[in-house]
């Protein structure tokens, strides 16, 4: 019986036009999932008020069918189910309304951390975002945070890799069923995750192809399974910008680093920060700040890590051979253009990292 019910729960998520909400409700009024397979469509109109022929599109047969199928690939590959009322399934997860019927899993990290942050940003990113999430990660190191992305090129792969460098459990949720890994480029990092200790997970089924609607369906779970979604760099429109709103949508929080120059349309970040849709990170411990979280004294040392691209700390260093310096001299003392140089000193006024005296003097707060 255990086994059948095990059944039940996997076929929910196949049943056909019930989303989580509506199961919950029909699950209340029918007494458990069993009875939503195992009673006529007759006696289900009884308990539920819903309609028989609403009650006959759910193609609960087909549901079992895929159900199945899915059962015997996860138990040849060692992959978990996860239904919404499981105690494994992520809670801040349970608290979304349009959340997964179900997850599938395979690997052994604990999805209910208490602290839980996802990290995203664009597939086509700069070369200073992988110096950002290099020693974003590596502040998070020994704290007990779950770093969850979504295995995508660009800006997730980058935050995959150094969580495995700097040994900070990560999970990847997949755009796609667990029989492939997308992009192919990605498969042995997959690997490496779960060898790790970390996770994949999807709600698809096990032979699900990705496709332009599969990816922004589990942006929502990286908004939903964390306490605050970060976005490291991304243009006006993409997924890093669907999760965003998503993470807004579910009441949690977001931050976003601060772009000093927009290139490639890569304006996103600035765009969140402008309409208060994110808080502005610039450091570690602007996300612990946020997030309330305690720190002993070892992790306050790590956090205190300032996050600088290579043109930042370029200007810094200029800047800090003088007790004021002139901006026609920090022009002269760089190979980056004037209009580069502006939008740089504009962003590390913002991080409160250097002040301007006179209008066209600087001065290092470090």
């Amino acid at each position: 019986m255990e086994k059948q019910i095990e059944l039940y729960k996997i076929a929910a998520a196949y049943l056909h036009g019930f989303k989580k909400s509506k199961l919950k409700i029909l699950m209340k009024r029918t007494g458990g999932i069993n009875s939503i397979f195992e009673e006529s469509y007759s006696n289900l109109h009884l308990n539920t008020g819903l309609a028989i022929s609403t009650l006959q599109k759910m193609k609960r047969e087909n549901a079992l069918k895929n159900a199945r199928l899915n059962n015997e690939f996860n138990s040849s590959h060692r992959i978990r189910s996860l239904f919404f009322k499981d105690d494994a399934y992520p809670y801040q997860l349970k608290e979304c309304k349009d959340g997964p019927i179900q997850l599938n899993m395979i690997g052994d990290t604990c999805l209910n951390n208490k602290r839980i942050i996802s990290v995203v940003g664009t597939r086509k990113c700069s070369s200073n975002s992988e110096q950002i999430i290099d020693q974003l990660i590596y502040s998070l190191r020994g704290l007990d945070i779950l770093v969850v992305s979504g295995l995508a090129s660009g800006i997730d792969t980058l935050v995959h890799r150094y969580c495995l460098k700097h040994c900070v459990p990560t999970c990847a949720v997949l755009g796609h069923g667990l029989n492939m890994i997308y992009p192919t480029g990605n498969r042995s990092l997959a690997k490496e995750i779960i060898t790790s200790g970390g996770a994949l997970i999807s709600e698809f089924h096990f032979n699900q192809k990705p496709n332009k609607y599969t990816f922004p369906q589990r942006n929502r779970i990286i908004a939903g399974m964390a306490g605050v979604t970060i976005v490291v760099e991304s243009p006006l429109k993409g997924g890093a910008m669907i999760t965003a709103e998503l993470a807004n949508s579910y009441s949690r929080e977001v931050m976003a680093f601060p772009n000093a120059v927009v290139k490639n349309g890569l304006g996103g970040c600035n765009q969140l920060i402008k309409t208060n849709a994110a808080h502005m990170i610039t450091s570690p411990e602007d996300l612990f700040d946020l997030m309330n979280w305690k720190m002993n004294t070892q992790e306050q040392k790590i956090s205190q890590n300032i996050i600088l691209s290579r043109e930042e700390e370029g200007i810094i260093k200029t800047i800090k051979k003088h007790n004021e310096i002139h901006i026609d001299k920090i022009f002269e003392s760089s190979k980056l253009q004037p209009s580069v140089i502006q939008a740089l000193l504009m962003q590390l006024e913002l991080k409160n990292y250097i002040f301007n005296s006179s209008g066209l003097l600087y001065s290092s707060r470090l």
